[in-house]
């Protein structure tokens, strides 16, 4: 999937118009906002964890960073309440999950050099 790939180019998006998608893990959607790749992608995206939802334990190859917009985001790294900003570096692994449910601002495959 490409959608707004171009980085010579100028995107807005009201994300308010962008529906949410659900991801292949029941309980967690994502309203894809960027995404160059398949499930495995460099993407930028919302995504919303229903209560006491998990997703499978997964690599980023080109890292993660991920902003906690309301809610609770957790791993077995660590608890990440509202206003909390994460980055993970290149091969970091992780098993997400939110026991309260959340919504996080997540960014994935950026990291460069």
């Amino acid at each position: 999937m490409k959608l707004h790939t171009d980085f010579n180019l100028k995107v807005t998006v009201n994300t308010e118009t962008v529906p949410w998608i659900a991801s292949p893990v029941n309980g967690i959607d994502r309203k894809m906002l960027e995404r160059d790749g398949d499930e495995v992608a460099r993407a930028t995206s919302l995504v919303r964890y229903a209560p006491n939802s998990s997703f499978t334990s997964h690599q980023h190859e080109l890292g993660e960073e991920f902003f906690v917009l309301d809610g609770v985001f957790e791993d077995e790294h660590g608890r990440y309440p509202t206003g909390s900003w994460i980055r993970s570096p290149h091969m970091s692994m992780h098993k997400p999950f939110s026991k309260e449910g959340c919504t996080i601002f997540v960014k994935t495959g950026h990291l460069m050099g």
